[in-house]
């Protein structure tokens, strides 16, 4: 195995593990076990635990935004494809994620003020997260789904607002049928605006 491949597969446990533990309850030796590596090859690799869990960010914030691309190519509108991201790979609804709940709003909820790095990639993900709701909220009006009148900002903010909502109580909720019904209910309303 090479040192590049080593570093992406450290780093993918390193994300299931903030994901689920968050930054602050992870220590360097729950990442030592997770990833194999020592403290040596930890620091060599990624510099400091800040910055492996601002690049666990940025690598979850990729991956699911190629999800939602490859779902908005596959379907027959802009607001179907918006809704099946959420029916099928948002958190919420993968069963194969590491808690049912999107880690930029995990990590938003978790992260205390003080680490600038750490604040500014999650004000930086979520903003860009924002920003492809707005073009797909766009591409709805452009294609008459959306009245011409409406506001694809405005739109894209209460989709975040809804589902870090939805994430907000999933941590909460036991009952996964209580989630299930609920993302079914906004992915019903997201198809409804047309």
């Amino acid at each position: 195995m090479n040192v590049s491949h080593d570093k992406d597969v450290a780093l993918d446990q390193a994300l299931d593990l903030f994901w689920k533990q968050g930054y602050a309850s992870t220590s360097l030796k729950d990442l030592e076990r997770a990833t194999g590596m020592h403290p040596g090859s930890l620091y060599a690799a990624f510099g400091s635990k800040a910055k492996l869990y601002c690049l666990s960010l940025e690598r979850y914030a990729t991956r699911l935004s190629a999800l939602r691309a490859e779902l908005q190519v596959q379907a027959a509108s802009p607001l179907d494809g918006l809704a099946d991201f959420i029916a099928k790979a948002h958190p919420l609804s993968d069963a194969d994620a590491p808690l049912p709940v999107c880690y930029l709003v995990k990590a938003t909820l978790e992260t205390s003020k003080g680490n600038q790095a750490i604040e500014d990639k999650l004000s930086d993900l979520l903003t860009q997260n924002d920003a492809t709701f707005a073009a797909v909220f766009q591409q709805a009006i452009d294609a008459g789904d959306l009245p011409a009148n409406s506001d694809a900002k405005k739109l894209a903010r209460q989709l975040s607002a809804d589902l870090a909502g939805l994430c907000f109580y999933a941590l909460r909720e036991t009952d996964a049928a209580v989630i299930k019904e609920m993302v079914t209910d906004l992915t019903d309303q997201v198809r409804r605006r047309h």
